[in-house]
């Protein structure tokens, strides 16, 4: 007997740039794969990643000059959309901005069933500081979604929400270590750092100048940027004024970022905060080990230390510069790590991701080959 046909709306900012929206995209695809009808809503006009499913592009209807009159004609043609498609749940990516907005949203908008992703630690981005006005906001949540078990305890510990879990982030390690074997012109010996440059949440000047007081220069190692935003010129100044034009070189964002994971001797982390990054998952898929700062959420919940890469103090510059060492010099651990690093991020394939999914929706678990 056929199942029946399940709809699910993924709300998002974009289909571009950030990790979240990479993990929308991707799933999306294993959602699909597993038999499920997707529906994507974008607000901004940006859609490069690869996805499946259809695209409710909100972005391309901020036509009127008032920004307020814009936000209202998305709301309602976002409620016309989801009527008439009738979905069965909705997943939402977004950070939040205007609690207000968030309100109408959640209690005029959505007409199913919906589940708030929590992306990141900052949870100012996604609950109001008044708890009562947060239970106002999100009074017909499904539940909530974290990336990470340290997130799911804040969250029960600041809000005490019960219907809280921790769904980690997929990665496709076949499709992962095929695109990473692409050829590509790359230096001899690098260190790796790869992540948005909007802003300086990524905390690249920790890594530029952790590396500049290491041993890699002198191994004949160069460290490689791969990543664009407005940030960027002030890094380039950085490495200018730190005098390491010929030791740090820039590359714009890829599609596809696995060859330069690949051939790196290692993938550095220094993020003032995270989620559950992506990068130390992508890196770990092809093999290649990790270094980063152990800040709230993520990274200790994928790094085994001395086993697949190396945690270090939060927040701590002269650390990094220890571990960074460590791995250049020890070369044993660093291959050590490296032939643990697949297998370390074999419980994050698209299969387990999905059906913990399914399961979190009380839906039936469903082929996903």
């Amino acid at each position: 007997m056929l199942q029946p046909k399940i709809k699910i709306a993924l709300v998002g900012e974009m289909l571009s740039r950030g990790g979240a929206e990479r993990v929308q995209a991707r799933l999306s695809q294993y959602f699909e794969a597993a038999g499920i009808e997707i529906h994507h809503v974008v607000f901004i006009d940006e859609v490069t990643y690869s996805y499946a499913g259809a695209v409710l592009n909100l972005g391309k209807q901020k036509t009127h000059r008032n920004r307020f009159v814009n936000k209202w004609l998305m709301l309602r043609s976002l409620r016309a959309y989801l009527k008439e498609q009738k979905v069965d749940f909705i997943i939402d990516f977004r950070a939040k901005h205007n609690f207000f907005q968030e309100y109408v949203l959640a209690n005029f908008v959505y007409n199913a069933p919906y589940v708030v992703s929590i992306r990141g630690s900052k949870l100012d981005l996604y609950f109001p500081k008044s708890k009562a006005f947060a239970r106002k906001v999100y009074r017909k949540c499904y539940g909530f979604v974290t990336v990470s078990k340290a997130i799911e305890s804040l969250i029960v510990f600041r809000y005490g929400y019960t219907n809280v879990t921790t769904i980690y982030n997929p990665v496709a390690i076949q499709e992962v270590e095929r695109k990473s074997r692409v050829a590509i012109d790359l230096p001899e010996k690098y260190l790796l750092g790869i992540g948005r440059m909007k802003d300086n949440v990524k905390q690249f000047d920790h890594l530029i100048k952790a590396f500049q007081q290491s041993d890699a220069r002198a191994l004949g190692v160069k460290l490689l940027l791969v990543g664009d935003g407005p940030y960027k010129e002030v890094l380039k100044d950085l490495v200018a004024t730190l005098g390491l034009s010929d030791s740090v070189l820039f590359q714009s964002f890829s599609k596809n970022p696995f060859p330069y994971y690949r051939n790196a001797l290692f993938t550095a982390l220094t993020s003032k905060s995270e989620g559950f990054p992506n990068v130390l998952l992508e890196s770990l898929a092809t093999g290649t080990p990790v270094v980063a700062y152990d800040c709230v959420s993520g990274p200790s919940e994928i790094i085994r230390h001395r086993e697949n890469g190396l945690l270090v103090e939060d927040q701590d510059i002269s650390a990094m510069v220890q571990a960074m060492n460590t791995l250049l010099q020890d070369v044993e651990l660093r291959e050590h790590c490296r032939s643990n690093a697949t297998e370390s991020v074999h419980q994050f394939t698209p299969t387990r991701i999905v059906e913990q999914w399914l399961s979190f929706l009380g839906l039936p678990a469903r082929n996903t080959n």
